[in-house]
């Protein structure tokens, strides 16, 4: 550029052009620091997953040297095989799998049939019912916890379950006079403990995922709906053929939230089951197994990340793939926040 060229008195006399200027160097200003922003939050987030990294590679001898910040002298990949072992990891990864995993795809498909019907379908309740349903995602586990671990353990359904295991199934008396299929009391260490809420859509978090649901059914077109009635479908055949075809985003949204919440879950876990733990409360007590395998306290740090890195794998792996869609779902979702 030509300075000599430049009129500065001009320049200074024009107001547009001070104008562009000063709107010049507020975007540049505006720039970097969001670009600061950005890399300081993402500093801040991304800095317990490095550090996990870090000293799950750690070894003993270089736990004491320090010199060593993030990356270690000494390699090794021993703290893995030591928090598998304490971990139970296989076994209990199936036990998450199969009582965790399993009951938030339950309650994924509950909380959209009730959304639904509370989106849908005009009655005089449904006010009423739909702010229970609120009420249930505000009111926390830790106030309710006694009276269902005393449901769970003695499931009784007001002696209805007694009365068909003595008269109808079970050993006294009983038409088939069978005690193994006599129906259980006790639910405590039983997946039932997690699949019957789920079921029934008042598992966890299900009032949040049942008002996710009903904000999208809202804003679905009925007039395909209406489409479907008039050929002759009935309201759950409507839901099936139509609304779920139509819902792509919003399942994917709720399932994912589900999956994580569950796999996360580790006080109710602790109340519902005292053996076959799922991962969450394998890993909360990994200090104290590797205490008495010979770790003093310092010395379990390496073992111990390793086993937290082992936990959120699965998740990370989960979102790495559905990273695209999870992220459009959101935003078609219209969750923000």
């Amino acid at each position: 550029m030509n300075f000599k060229s430049i009129d500065l008195k001009a320049y200074k006399n024009d107001p547009l052009q001070r104008k562009k200027a000063a709107s010049k160097v507020g975007s540049w200003i505006f720039k970097a620091f969001r670009i600061f922003f950005l890399l300081s939050v993402g500093y801040i987030i991304i800095y317990p997953l490095l550090s996990m990294i870090s000293y799950s590679l750690i070894s003993r001898v270089d736990l004491y040297d320090p010199s060593i910040v993030w990356v270690p002298k000494h390699f090794t990949a021993s703290n893995y095989t030591v928090a598998v072992e304490a971990m139970g990891y296989f076994k209990a990864l199936w036990n998450t799998v199969y009582k965790c995993v399993f009951s938030a795809l339950l309650e994924v498909a509950s909380c959209s049939l009730v959304a639904y019907g509370l989106a849908r379908f005009k009655f005089k309740e449904n006010g009423l019912l739909f702010g229970i349903v609120l009420l249930t995602a505000i009111v926390p586990v830790q106030v309710y916890i006694i009276p269902s671990y005393l449901n769970y353990r003695f499931f009784e359904l007001g002696g209805v379950i007694p009365f068909i295991n003595d008269n109808i199934v079970g050993p006294i008396g009983g038409w088939f006079g069978n005690p193994e299929l006599a129906i259980p009391t006790n639910l405590i260490n039983s997946p039932l403990a997690f699949y019957l809420p789920a079921l029934f859509g008042v598992g966890i978090r299900s009032g949040l995922f049942i008002f996710i649901y009903r904000q999208f059914f809202l804003g679905l077109p009925k007039e395909l709906e209406e489409a479907s009635w008039i050929d002759g479908a009935g309201p759950f055949k409507t839901f099936l053929r139509v609304v779920i075809p139509s819902s792509g985003v919003v399942f994917l949204t709720v399932t994912i939230f589900a999956i994580i919440w569950y796999w996360n879950d580790y006080y109710q876990s602790i109340m519902f089951f005292n053996q076959d733990f799922p991962l969450a409360v394998s890993l909360n007590g990994i200090t104290g197994v590797l205490q008495g395998m010979g770790y003093a306290y310092e010395k379990s740090l390496g073992p111990t990340m390793a086993g937290c890195l082992l936990f959120i794998a699965p998740m990370l792996l989960m979102y790495a793939i559905l990273q695209k869609q999870f992220i459009a779902s959101i935003d078609r979702v219209g969750i923000v926040g």
